[in-house]
């Protein structure tokens, strides 16, 4: 029979498959009415009636007792607007191809998320992948249980991540890599990577969508208004960059921006192209970015400013990089080595 949950009314029936469905409806006569239809169904062996008077969104016109329903709902709401939808919307769909359209969300249980993440980790995903996968499928029950749709959302269990190492460029390499875009005469990868190292910005999202209005007077910085932590940042370009960009706008200066000629796919092959012949096939578009923060860390820049000039939400992320300075151990060190008199 129908229960009462919350400020909504849950019907109970198995299906022939011994599946459990549990839809919630606003009343008590509507669940037992669907309750009923569905069981005569289910012996009569016809298709489930369909729920179309359950708990509804926000909008007023979704249902989201189901999860393939929630997701949909999620995706066009939530994450369709957001930097990172692609990687949000692809984390999301891994849930609902584990679970199943037609599941339940009021079945899924803390059991069920950790033997999502057993099966996540047999397919060879790394612990921080997992997470962000678990993490789309608690935005969705989230959702859901602020519109009515779920009583409570199960509980997660994260996994702690290492502070892994993260790749960047020495000076050789980024010799190599200029020297190859310079002898296919592939000017503006050449440029955009100068560019990508020396200001540290996000390739796709920050440096290849820039216009020439972002730079300041005789481009002696740029300012990134459009960026992942919402926060625009301004920081100086080296003299290198100010002449590359200053040459770029005499030849270019038709098009909005330094690299709006830059083709996405293009992008691509040409990376691929260059990661084949140099043999630095480790080598992303963000090793640019962590190469930048590197260098300001091993130059001495202190925390705060190399916080400032990445644009770091948090000084935790920004503490990452100073795992390759290890000056600031060196007086502990003279300590060790100052204990004469020990025999060896």
């Amino acid at each position: 029979m129908a229960r009462h949950r919350g400020k909504l009314w849950q019907a109970d029936i198995r299906t022939a498959e011994g599946n459990r469905l549990r839809p919630t409806f606003t009343t008590e006569s509507a669940a037992t009415a669907w309750e009923e239809a569905a069981r005569a169904a289910v012996l009569d062996g016809r298709p489930l009636p369909p729920t179309k008077n359950t708990s509804r969104g926000t909008n007023g016109s979704r249902d989201l007792s189901l999860l393939g329903t929630l997701f949909d709902h999620v995706a066009r709401t939530e994450w369709s607007t957001m930097k990172a939808a692609v990687t949000l919307i692809r984390n999301g769909q891994a849930c609902v191809n584990h679970f199943g359209r037609n599941k339940p969300i009021a079945d899924i249980s803390s059991a069920d998320i950790a033997d999502f993440r057993v099966t996540l980790a047999d397919s060879g995903l790394a612990q921080p992948t997992i997470n962000r996968k678990c993490s789309a499928l608690s935005k969705m029950l989230n959702v859901a249980a602020d519109a009515g749709a779920l009583d409570a959302v199960p509980k997660f269990r994260w996994t702690r991540e290492e502070q892994t190492k993260f790749r960047y460029m020495d000076d050789r390499e980024e010799r190599a890599v200029l020297a190859f875009y310079k002898a296919q005469g592939w000017d503006d990868f050449h440029d955009l990577t100068i560019l990508l190292v020396d200001t540290g910005a996000r390739c796709f999202s920050e440096m290849l969508p820039i216009h020439w209005d972002a730079f300041g007077p005789r481009y002696s910085s740029v300012t990134f208004w459009h960026t992942k932590t919402g926060k625009p940042r301004t920081v100086p370009l080296t003299k290198r960059a100010r002449e590359i960009v200053k040459d770029r706008h005499r030849i270019h200066g038709t098009l909005t921006g330094p690299f709006s000629g830059i083709n996405k796919n293009t992008f691509r092959h040409r990376w691929d192209d260059m990661r084949a012949f140099t043999g630095l096939r480790d080598l992303t578009p963000h090793t640019m970015r962590h190469t930048c923060c590197t260098r300001l860390v091993l130059g001495g820049v202190d925390i705060k400013r190399v916080m400032q000039w990445m644009g770091h939400d948090a000084i935790a992320t920004t503490m990452r990089y100073m795992q390759v300075r290890p000056s600031d151990l060196e007086d502990v060190l003279r300590v060790l080595e100052g204990r004469d008199g020990l025999a060896a």
